[in-house]
């Protein structure tokens, strides 16, 4: 497995990435070939996976809509050809890092069978920039990449079908993210985790949980607030937890709308088990999203057994199924995603019903023994 960064480096990519392998190494040998950061090992064992770790220097900031961070590798021929010449398959998991030179030696050198897995799809109704900037990158310097590939997985259906150029006929795969199901379950007790933080009683809680960019739509959010409010009689109170560069632009726009006193921004991190009882304490989760590949906190959501509503984009009305466990709405129209989220307030039954209807499309779909188990069934294809 190649990939910039590995545990304990947190990101959806690596999460993805830890669980995966630590259950693939029950029955392979894997290896992990990454950048060392500080404070981590040059070589460990982590749960039966071997990391090997290059020393690198990784960049921070890099100008939009280009994403931080990147890794740059002063000398990362030693240890990625012996490591790749060692391999069955090869499998990269970052698109942008790895080069044309990095395939052509995997491929037309070290003969070795090459693998991709599509975190994160073609950009399509973020911004100008992003989308002109990724949209190039993928219709010139990524189809060469996939190009090169044996085999090309992807995190949804919809990231696999507007990312991989339709006259590219190698074998392809849809391999969900997951999430622990027992981790995030019903039985969890929020108590007052949420109320003591935002200092609310007898309110009904709308929580959002993701990075405070662009793509997550937030801006329409906070649009459907008041709508929210004036239906509930002011009886709702919507909690943000995230961080990112909109948090200033997204504080301002709540004092604009005048509704401060009604959304909450958490903007510290927090632990799994903390995150989990802030789920098990809201009632509605939503995520507005304008681009979402997939959407794991869709999924921890239902794994808590909450409903959800989220937008008709990308990977997630591959989660939610509409009625049933949630709604979808459109992107961008915050007076939909307030009908449906006073609905979800206004309704505790049918909530409830969605809620447990959620869990158990998580429990049977997107947990990371199925994601493993997607992988072995991927790789017995090429």
């Amino acid at each position: 497995m190649l990939n910039p960064f590995y545990y304990p480096y947190s990101g959806g990519t690596e999460k993805h990435l830890f669980e995966a392998c630590r259950r693939l190494a029950k029955k392979h040998d894997v290896t992990v070939l990454t950048s060392m950061l500080p404070h981590t090992k040059r070589e460990e064992e982590i749960e039966g996976v071997r990391i090997l770790r290059t020393p690198a220097a990784v960049l921070t900031w890099l100008p939009h809509p280009l994403p931080p961070p990147v890794p740059l590798y002063p000398l990362p021929w030693p240890d990625f050809v012996r490591e790749v010449n060692d391999a069955d398959v090869v499998h990269i998991h970052n698109r942008f890092v790895y080069s044309l030179f990095e395939l052509f030696a995997i491929k037309k050198i070290l003969k070795k069978k090459l693998a991709l897995t599509l975190h994160n799809a073609k950009p399509q109704g973020i911004d100008l920039p992003t989308d002109f900037v990724g949209g190039l990158y993928e219709d010139v310097y990524g189809r060469k990449i996939m190009a090169n590939c044996d085999a090309i997985a992807g995190v949804s259906k919809n990231t696999l079908d507007i990312t991989v150029p339709p006259d590219l006929l190698m074998p392809k795969q849809v391999v969900y993210n997951g999430v622990d199901v027992d981790w995030f379950n019903p039985k969890n007790s929020g108590g007052t985790v949420l109320r003591d933080l935002v200092g609310v009683e007898g309110k009904k809680i709308v929580l959002t949980v993701c990075r405070l960019v662009e793509q997550k739509g937030l801006d329409y959010l906070l649009e459907s607030i008041p709508l929210v409010d004036k239906q509930m009689n002011g009886k709702a109170h919507f909690v943000l937890v995230g961080r990112g560069p909109l948090l200033s632009h997204l504080q301002k726009k709540a004092r604009s709308l005048g509704v401060e006193g009604k959304i909450s921004f958490l903007a510290e991190r927090f632990s799994e088990k903390d995150l989990a009882a802030l789920y098990a304490a809201c009632d509605c989760f939503v995520l507005p999203s304008l681009w979402e590949p997939f959407g794991i906190v869709v999924v921890e959501a239902m794994a808590t057994g909450k409903p959800v509503v989220g937008t008709d984009i990308g990977g997630i009305p591959e989660i939610i199924a509409h009625g049933k466990n949630g709604f979808l709405v459109q992107p961008r129209d915050a007076r939909a995603l307030a009908e449906r989220i006073a609905f979800v307030l206004e309704n505790p039954k049918a909530a409830k019903k969605m809620g447990a209807e959620g869990r158990k499309i998580a429990v049977k779909n997107f947990t990371w023994d199925e994601t493993a188990k997607s992988y072995e069934q991927f790789y017995a294809k090429f």
